[in-house]
């Protein structure tokens, strides 16, 4: 009952890293997903592995996007999904949700656009260096995946002669980009390749995210106490601040502990440094949300600009 089975993900994009050792695998199913078959195929699989290795020890657990298979040193995450016409038969009650099925589908064009598009070695390295930037500043988590494979193509490649930027530069420019404002509300930002409709990547970091205001790291932004506050920052927002204050210890010679050479560094996010003599205050607020305006002001404004018939009427009467 198996369609395909494809390789996603940052095994199949080359883009793993230490310590992270997860392969992701999109199975296709031909029949309708059911979360007894879902559970079937797992154990089957499990079964076939231990009868090729009996001294392994495996374990296998099912979850709302198929199941995982974990060992002492790795784990393979299987994601399912169906063929499209069946996606217009699911029933909701019966089987996976259909988000979790168009998700497993998407990671599939994704691993394809990647493979076409940003084999060079330059992107894969930095979309690591991207990838770690993340974990170590709790500003970039609102970052998915996928958007730092974009950024790290765009920042490498997007360029007059279409040639791979040296990795300095390029990790250089990310961050420049980011602090720009390039995924703020109303930017232009950058175009999913693998969607119609010029959907924009960075939409969805939703300005209601909740992001780790809990954790210790991120107390220099959203105060002392662990229980939530009542105004969020913005994600879209937070990226941008988060990398424009990296920028300006960047420009003073920090890159060592951005890079994380010289140990824990996420405090330069919210707390103040000095760099051969320079003091680097962290950024609070990058986005300021325009007013609303009222329906009695647009009102007036509609009344008090001339129509451009009007407007050309008149020019054409002094002329």
């Amino acid at each position: 009952q198996i369609e395909e089975v494809r390789q996603v993900g940052s095994y199949k994009k080359g883009t793993m890293t230490t310590g992270h050792n997860v392969a992701d695998l999109v199975v296709i199913l031909k029949i309708l997903p059911t979360l007894e078959a879902v559970a079937a195929l797992g154990n089957k699989v499990v079964e076939s592995l231990r009868a090729q290795d009996p001294g392994e020890v495996l374990t296998m657990l099912t979850n709302e996007t198929g199941f995982e298979i974990s060992s002492a040193d790795a784990t393979v995450k299987i994601l399912i999904t169906t063929v499209p016409p069946n996606l217009r038969k699911l029933d909701p009650e019966l089987h996976l949700d259909i988000k979790v099925l168009q998700s497993a589908l998407a990671a599939i064009r994704h691993a394809r656009w990647f493979e076409e598009n940003a084999s060079s070695s330059s992107v894969k390295v930095l979309i690591r260096l991207l990838k770690d930037l993340r974990i170590r500043f709790p500003g970039f988590e609102p970052l998915t995946p996928w958007i730092l494979d974009l950024l790290g193509h765009y920042a490498v490649m997007n360029n007059p002669t279409r040639q791979p930027l040296a990795l300095n530069i390029a990790y250089r420019r990310c961050l420049q980009i980011l602090a720009a404002g390039l995924f703020l509300p109303g930017s232009v930002g950058i175009t999913d390749p693998c969607e119609s409709g010029n959907f924009r990547v960075h939409t969805v970091m939703t300005l209601e995210q909740q992001v780790r205001r809990g954790s210790p790291k991120a107390r220099g932004h959203w105060g002392g106490s662990l229980t939530p506050t009542p105004t969020p920052p913005c994600p879209q927002d937070m990226v941008c601040y988060t990398a424009q204050t990296l920028v300006r210890i960047l420009s003073h010679g920090g890159y060592r502990k951005i890079l994380g050479q010289e140990g824990d560094a996420s405090y330069l996010a919210s707390e103040m440094s000095t760099w051969d003599g320079v003091i680097v205050t962290p950024s609070e607020k990058a986005y300021e949300k325009p007013p609303e305006k009222k329906e009695g002001e647009e009102e007036e404004e509609n009344q008090e600009e001339p129509a451009a018939g009007e407007e050309e009427e008149s020019m054409e009467t002094q002329e």
